[in-house]
């Protein structure tokens, strides 16, 4: 499609009359039924703010369809980059919307306009399944993104560590050790502790306390050491990483939880 074709059809996607779309550029309405006849084009200057003003970018504005991942992952680094602080996550995951929007548009064809809105008003999750991989979406109270390309192998090969995956999914379920969880969470940077005071702050009973220290030293959620304070061997625990990767990790953890809850008890 031509430069003034494209013009005509996004002024009226937008709802714009000529008169409108040509005072916001500061010409004459002339001028824009010029540019949309092919009488004249507009001044290189004009084309910047002329496609600003119609929500497409310059080769769309041109109807350069070819999109390369060079182009995407730097317009995408200066969104980000110029996006303000507090809401950099948010946008982040309207991206990855719009790629379950695209994985989803090459098996049906569905609305290409982009909708600022539409990521706000999603309240059911989402998925996409096919030969080639996967992706969950959640859209509730804890939403999330994941994408799994299948592997060249195929995913049987995560089997093989399934006595390890049997260990941390056992440990997960135990109500204690998910309080333990919970309670590290929300302690200050360079907690250390010993188990008496876990296992007073999260109530945990005193035959359950060996096996919860045991399944935080399988989460990889802290360490353990022996000491000699004052002629007395004593055992102190600690947060394995710094204070915001603590965070972090538990964080992956109860997210990954929470993504198996999705797929295998209440996915809607």
């Amino acid at each position: 499609m031509s430069l003034s074709a494209n013009i005509k059809r996004l002024r009226l996607e937008k709802n714009l009359t000529q008169e409108q779309l040509a005072t916001k550029l500061g010409v004459s309405a002339q001028a824009v039924s010029k540019w949309e006849t092919s009488e004249t084009y507009p001044d290189g200057a004009l084309l910047v703010p002329l496609a600003n003003e119609l929500d497409v970018s310059l080769d769309e504005l041109f109807g350069n369809d070819s999109v390369t991942m060079a182009d995407i992952s730097g317009k995408i680094m200066k969104l980000i980059h110029n996006t303000e602080a507090k809401e950099r996550f948010n946008v982040s995951r309207d991206i990855t919307w719009q790629i379950e929007r695209g994985l989803f548009n090459c098996r049906m064809e569905i609305e290409k306009k982009y909708d600022p809105n539409e990521i706000k008003n999603q309240k059911n999750a989402s998925y996409i399944l096919d030969d080639n991989g996967f992706t969950i979406v959640s859209n509730g109270k804890e939403p999330f993104f994941s994408v799994f390309p299948e592997p060249a192998e195929g995913y049987g090969h995560f089997l093989n560590d399934k006595d390890d995956m049997q260990k941390i999914f056992a440990a997960l379920s135990h109500t204690d050790t998910m309080n333990a969880l919970i309670y590290l969470y929300h302690k200050t940077e360079n907690y250390v502790f010993e188990s008496s005071v876990l296992e007073k702050d999260c109530n945990i009973p005193g035959d359950k306390i060996e096996s919860v220290l045991a399944d935080l030293l399988l989460l990889k959620v802290m360490w353990k050491q022996n000491l000699i304070i004052n002629g007395e061997e004593r055992t102190l625990f600690g947060e394995l990483f710094l204070y915001s990767d603590l965070k972090c990790h538990i964080s992956l953890i109860m997210t990954f939880a929470q993504l198996f809850y999705y797929l295998f008890v209440n996915y809607e």
